[in-house]
């Protein structure tokens, strides 16, 4: 089954403590940029910035879509962290109509504290300019001027910032070549998953054990249902089961049983070389 920790995969990739120092040093500086947008936004003072208040899930989408849309080139850090397949099916979705429409994208995933199975969505993705790194704020950077980073909270409410100063971007930049530096190609992991199961194959099971028929996972992964179909059968060979529920419900168990020990593993790893757990 699966073997993956972010933590051993990018230390035995080459990123180590002093390049994490970098990239938390240029997130500092980056954070204090941020921060005085944000106070000239709440002191209502001129700054060049363009601030949306979140209202809903959807609104943000289709703020955040209506510019990239309009992008010829995206930069972007995003964490995994409390997403599930079912939110982040819609991002992917849309990266790739934005790729196959040609714009020219990077993205850099922090999969640390974020969901095995959205990790093995993007390690799949294996036509995608997907990218694992260690990247403590999350941001946008289009054409290289506009940068979407988190805003200020405005009446209770979560925002963000649209920024086109040159100190904010240039800070954006020097941020993002800390990320890249230590940055592994998402399809890259593969090595790190023993035999038996791919990681697409990972995702499908994983749904499996939600209870979604074919068409959903279809839908989810921007596969064609004849797709789903060869990949359950072969993923009930490499399980030794005869049903799609049974598949579903020894994945969940053995998936259960190795995350426990990778978490030790990482555990050990941490205790080691000194450094913490994310």
């Amino acid at each position: 089954m699966r073997q993956i920790s972010m933590h051993s995969t990018l230390h035995s990739r080459g990123t180590t403590n002093v390049g994490r120092q970098e990239v938390l040093d240029a997130s500092l500086r980056l954070q204090v940029v941020r921060a005085r947008y944000c106070d000239d936004l709440l002191a209502r003072r001129p700054c060049e910035a363009e601030v949306f208040v979140v209202s809903d899930r959807f609104a943000l989408r289709d703020w955040l879509e209506g510019h990239c849309g309009k992008a010829e080139e995206l930069t972007a850090v995003t964490w995994t962290r409390h997403q599930s397949v079912e939110t982040f099916a819609p991002s992917h979705r849309y990266n790739r109509e934005l790729v196959e429409a040609g714009l020219r994208m990077t993205s850099f995933f922090d999969i640390s504290e974020g969901s095995p199975t959205v990790t093995d969505f993007i390690v799949a993705a294996d036509d995608m300019p997907y990218h694992v790194s260690f990247g403590p704020i999350q941001l946008k950077l289009l054409d290289g001027e506009r940068v979407i980073v988190e805003g200020p909270v405005l009446n209770g409410k979560r925002s963000l910032m649209m920024i086109h100063g040159t100190e904010c971007v240039n800070a954006a930049k020097q941020y993002l070549r800390a990320v890249r530096c230590g940055a592994v190609r998402a399809v890259e992991l593969r090595e790190h998953y023993t035999a038996g199961l791919t990681p697409r194959q990972h995702v499908i099971a994983a749904l499996l054990g939600d209870g979604c028929t074919d068409e959903d996972i279809s839908d989810r992964l921007t596969l064609s249902v004849r797709t789903v179909r060869y990949e359950v059968a072969k993923l009930m060979d490499a399980l030794e089961v005869k049903t799609r529920f049974a598949a579903g419900v020894r994945y969940a168990e053995a998936d259960t049983l190795e995350r426990h020990h990778i978490a030790g593993t990482c555990n050990l790893i941490d205790r080691c070389d000194g450094t913490h757990a994310r």
